[in-house]
């Protein structure tokens, strides 16, 4: 029987993010993985008298990080999983067939041809968030994963941000956890020059981050008549010149859009998306990201500038790598490419829009993959998925996340204690947005009303959120009757 969706557009009222304040993860304050004894290796609370002696498991993945190498690695993230996937072998019985394959359009038509033909060839997949994921849930190919046997998503070894944002009513079709360290990795961060800090006489950020006052205010500030024409050729470019802030658009706003504590959508009481906007919170802090970004000429590499010059996507690395920019937005992997840099570099959380704002909110990228279950699957392949499910998750939580933790998100990528300190509160309240997730493939406002407006240098963003709102009530209503819900 279908249930029934009350959609409500409530303009005029504040906005309030659905992140800001959510459930954390259950794991210890610093993030990393066990909290019990150094001997478990697997939930405690899964059934090891089932059965999976001699069972192969397909997994097909997008980003070859969360499935492992086939023999042991030097690298430490890949060995980590290495020995989880061989302990699972070793002591369930099972074969893991991975596959990869890199291409997130291609591995989605996969799906949906082994959907549409029933062949049900792949237990898990590991699958590019917004282009394919969603997309794949919407056009009924995916099994409702709270219905597998033997998961349990309010487990620590299963992202609490993830369920609190992708979750529709009692139905969520898109997952997130240990078992995928590449989605940590692809989770927003600030790095900034150490070097030109201490030129200017500048405290670093560190204590203003741990008292929760790091805000964009700062950022202004700091980055104020800071971008120069070095050259003195008339132009200020990336090629010879200073910036006080460097970013891609599909990194840079979207961090702040969402760090900012704004969203277009909220849960109501049977957690069911309801569109949401209050267009004046948006436009107070769109001024203020407008002046940081186009005001005070900040590198800020666009879509159309990608599509024409691709190499263009590197530039903001490039700048702050050769210790001509003060800050780069970008996300906690972005920082390993800093790990040759001259110049001594920090990590910050994203800012916060102003000391009111509770916490620190860190956007995950929607190149992130997300666990998904093909729907083709017979009864005893989706018992195989459920157990599997769990397995590697729980297994990744004691087995692999510590090695991410400690060893790649901080050891590579922050040079000092404080920065290492600085990825535990990056990584504390996580940002899963259900508005950009859905609707970002059609180029709706609710999904990247700041991005739109910053690529085009417009000063507001009123009429851009206005002109979407017939479409995306529209499209809303297909979202909610493709997870069984009508209104």
């Amino acid at each position: 029987m279908c249930k029934k969706l009350l959609v409500l557009l409530l303009c005029g009222v504040m906005l309030v993010s659905v992140f800001a304040g959510c459930a954390n993860n259950d794991g210890p304050e610093d993030g990393s993985g066990n909290q019990e004894q150094e001997s478990s290796w697997i939930s405690a609370d899964l059934d090891m008298s089932v059965d999976m002696k001699g069972k192969e498991v397909v997994i097909l993945a997008n980003s070859d990080t969360d499935i492992g190498p086939e023999e042991n690695s030097s690298d430490p993230l890949e060995d980590a999983v290495y020995n989880r996937n061989d302990m699972l072998q070793t002591n369930l019985g099972v074969e893991l067939n991975t596959l990869h394959d890199s291409d997130y359009i291609n591995l989605g038509e996969t799906v949906k041809t082994d959907v549409t033909a029933g062949t049900g060839e792949y237990h898990i997949v590991y699958q590019h968030m917004v282009d394919s994921a969603c997309n794949l849930a919407l056009n009924d190919c995916l099994y409702d994963l709270t219905d597998l046997e033997y998961v349990d998503f309010d487990q620590p070894w299963w992202d609490q941000d993830c369920k609190n944002g992708f979750m529709i009513g009692d139905t969520m079709m898109l997952a997130c956890g240990d078992l995928l360290p590449s989605a940590m990795l692809i989770t927003a961060a600030v790095v900034f020059n150490k070097n030109l800090f201490d030129d200017r006489g500048w405290e670093y950020p560190y204590q203003d981050a741990r008292e929760g006052t790091w805000t964009v205010d700062d950022m202004l500030t700091m980055t104020k008549d800071e971008t120069k024409d070095l050259s003195g050729d008339g132009k200020v470019t990336y090629q010879d010149d200073f910036y006080g802030l460097v970013g891609w658009s599909l990194d840079c706003d979207y961090n702040f859009f969402f760090g900012s504590g704004c969203t277009m959508f909220s849960f109501d009481e049977d957690h069911l998306p309801v569109y949401d906007v209050n267009p004046d919170r948006l436009q107070t802090v769109y001024d203020k990201i407008y002046k940081l970004i186009v005001t005070q000429e900040s590198l800020h590499i666009t879509v159309a500038q990608y599509q024409s010059d691709s190499s263009m996507y590197t530039k903001p690395a490039e700048v702050f790598k050769n210790g001509r920019a003060l800050f780069y937005a970008t996300y906690l992997s972005g920082a390993n490419g800093m790990r040759d840099m001259e110049d001594d570099y920090g990590m910050l959380p994203h800012p916060k829009f102003d000391e009111k704002q509770e916490e620190y909110l860190s956007f995950v990228n929607g190149a992130a993959s997300m666990v998904i279950v093909p729907k083709s699957l017979t009864a005893d392949n989706l018992l195989i998925s459920g157990y599997m499910l769990e397995a590697l998750s729980s297994s990744s939580y004691y087995m692999v996340t510590d090695t991410l933790y400690e060893k790649v998100a901080k050891s590579k990528t922050a040079r000092d204690e404080e920065s290492a300190e600085m990825v535990d509160v990056i990584i504390r309240h996580k940002v899963f947005d259900f508005g950009y997730t859905y609707f970002h493939s059609k180029g709706y406002p609710c999904a990247s009303v700041f991005q739109t407006a910053l690529n085009t240098e417009s000063p507001s963003i009123v009429r851009t959120i206005t002109s979407g709102e017939r479409s995306t009530l529209k499209d809303l209503k297909k979202i909610m009757k493709s997870y069984g819900y009508e209104y």
